[in-house]
């Protein structure tokens, strides 16, 4: 796979056979189940749709909506997640530094008696122009194999750490869990540009895991695998961008905020 194009639109692989006009007109994501929330800049109306792009060899996921395929990313973190009898996913849970992605928490009677935080990191694109053509070219029937656009693999990096540094050290005080959630493309050029050598196969004892998926085309469609779990405490991550620690919370009032968000909380379903 060396095209550098985009490979997907709108959950569908653009070698599959589609009603492109269809798709593409009616802008749905399958994965939020509405309209796609990545908008064109020039045109707040329209949605650019990509959700995975060729490039260099790899398959880079450009939206990170696209991860909520199946709820898998949900159900592989509930092996961390102790004394549940039934599980759910809690979006947009404010805490120090920020509002986080996920919650994925775990209940017994009716008592929340786990829980871990998610963040979800996807890949910025640069020079974008290139993505809209090729929707133009898949459009007409015309998809060429190469595109202009790029990938800011530098803002990416550093946005994300920073916004781990700011949660994660009151996820260690409460003896909890945050997982990032992220390709292994993009987790490699994390470790290769900034310091990692404390970075290790995952522990239960760290409060800072890395959950890392490959994107593997199956049946004309493109699957996120887990395909490694890499893990550090807060200490790592301030080793990472040298900077100071985030304030605490208590559990009892995280366990609030899980609780007024519980109506808009999926439960998570586990096939045979």
């Amino acid at each position: 796979m060396s095209h550098k194009r985009p490979l997907e639109f709108y959950g569908r692989n653009v070698e599959s056979q589609q009603d492109w006009n269809t798709v593409l007109t009616s802008q749905h994501c399958p994965y939020l189940d509405r309209t796609c929330v990545k908008q064109r800049k020039s045109d707040p109306q329209q949605t650019i749709g990509a959700c995975i792009l060729g490039f260099k060899q790899h398959r880079l996921i450009v939206c990170p909506h696209r991860f909520l395929q199946r709820n898998q990313i949900f159900l592989d973190v509930v092996p961390l997640l102790f004394d549940g009898e039934r599980f759910f996913v809690v979006p947009q849970i404010p805490m120090p530094g920020g509002n986080v992605d996920y919650f994925v928490v775990a209940e017994r009677g009716d008592a929340i008696v786990d829980f871990a935080g998610l963040e979800i990191q996807s890949l910025d694109t640069t020079g974008s122009g290139g993505i809209w053509t090729a929707r133009e070219a898949l459009l007409a029937g015309e998809l060429g194999t190469k595109y202009s656009y790029g990938i800011n693999w530098k803002m990416s990096a550093k946005t994300i750490l920073m916004q781990l540094h700011h949660k994660v050290g009151s996820f260690e005080a409460l003896a909890r869990k945050l997982v990032l959630v992220t390709q292994t493309e993009f987790f490699d050029y994390v470790t290769r540009e900034f310091q990692s050598d404390h970075i290790h196969a995952a522990v239960s004892y760290d409060a800072m895991h890395f959950y890392l998926y490959n994107c593997v085309p199956l049946n004309y469609e493109y699957q996120i695998i887990l395909s490694a779990r890499q893990s550090t405490n807060a200490r790592g991550i301030e080793r990472m961008l040298g900077l100071g620690r985030p304030p605490e919370i208590s559990e009892e009032e995280v366990i609030a905020r899980i609780r007024a968000r519980m109506p808009s909380a999926l439960r998570l379903t586990f096939e045979p």
